[in-house]
């Protein structure tokens, strides 16, 4: 699967950030995450009504506490897909 768009993912211990460049999203929760990711893409525009944007979230395993140690367990445990029907 092709991602119609790439982030980088990751929490500040509070929140967690999907941000590319000018695009930042923040959730308390994953779920609240994915659909505040939902809105920004409906108001920012650029997207076909019916069609489905594929989202790529690449977690910055690099903010983990003690990444050395998890590191090998990367990228597939980490990283997630959204889809969204527009």
């Amino acid at each position: 699967m092709r991602p119609d768009l790439e982030v980088k993912l990751t929490h500040d211990g509070r929140e967690w950030i999907a941000a590319d460049g000018d695009f930042e999203v923040r959730g308390r929760t994953l779920k609240e995450l994915d659909q505040n990711i939902k809105k920004a893409l409906e108001s920012r525009g650029g997207f076909c009504e019916g069609t489905q944007v594929k989202i790529l979230m690449k977690f910055a395993h690099e903010t983990l506490p003690d990444y050395q140690r998890v590191r090998q367990y990367m990228p597939a445990y980490f990283n997630r897909w959204l889809v969204i029907k527009m």
